[in-house]
Order: C-alpha cells, then structure tokens, then sequence
C-alpha cells in the first residue's frame, strides 16, 4: 500500500472507532463533566470538529480562521445533539479525506506554512488520525468513569 492509502485508512479507522465509542455513550452523558472541570464527551467532539477543518483547509493551501483561544476548547450550545454531533464529526472527517485525496503524491513532503512554523500534508494527515485517537481514548475513559468498560470500538 502506498503512504496516501495508509494515512487515509488511518483516518478512516481512527474515525471509524471514534464514531463506535461516540454513539455508546447516552445523549444525557454527552454533556456531562467529570469532577464538574473537565471537559465533556461534546467539547473534546467540538475540538475534533474544528480541528480536522483547519486540517482540511491547510491540505488544500488554505489558511483556516485564526482560534480565539481563552483555556480548552468547549461546545457552543448549538453543538449539543448527538445526532448534530455526529455529523459535525463525519462531515468534518470527510472534509480532510476529500483534501488528502487531491494532495498529489508527488507533494505530501512539500512544505505547508503555518503560524508555528512549516509543517507537510503529510504531517497534517497524519496529525488528524492521532488526535482523533487520542480524542477516541478520552471517550474510553468517560465512559469507564460511568462504568462502562466495554471496548465499544474492538
């Protein structure tokens, strides 16, 4: 298999699990905040959202909106439905694979410009698999929080 095809089923596995562990968790439990300071299930959503955008918008030579960044990225109210969430989630995850598949092969190693330095479409790619994995292992943990130690992506 070549790289393209390996990072786009990285993406697509990582979000393929994300989605398994995302849709075990009761709607009611979505906007729950463990110890009442961390973030919930629909935040760190919120943050994958917004993240792979960014992903999408640099893979295709884009310069995404600068963050207003005040601590942790939270969920506005609007974001709040499971159902909505969801397919935040899915569209967003779309939006980078349909930007990595228009990368030419050729240039997955070109330098891609970002406020904290250079960066390649190949590192963004694969940034966006590692933090949907990353992001997929807090569902984990939320979910043995409220007793659920069920592997719900295997």
């Amino acid at each position: 298999m070549d790289v393209k095809g390996h990072i786009r089923n990285r993406i697509e596995e990582a979000a393929a699990c994300y989605v398994k562990d995302f849709e075990a968790i009761a709607e009611t439990d979505l906007a729950r905040s463990p110890g009442g300071t961390s973030r919930s299930p629909f935040d760190f959503t919120f943050e994958v959202v917004v993240v792979n955008k960014r992903i999408a918008a640099r893979l295709r030579r884009e310069t995404p909106p600068a963050l207003q960044r005040e601590g942790w990225m939270t969920a506005p109210e609007e974001f709040k439905s499971k159902q909505g969430a969801l397919q935040a989630f899915s569209a967003s995850v779309n939006e980078v694979l349909a930007a990595w598949d228009h990368v030419s092969p050729s240039h997955v190693d070109d330098a891609i410009e970002t406020p904290s330095g250079h960066t390649t479409a190949l590192e963004m790619a694969s940034l966006c698999a590692s933090h949907l994995t990353y992001h997929d292992a807090q569902l984990n943990y939320f979910q043995s929080l409220h007793g659920d130690s069920e592997m719900h992506w295997f």
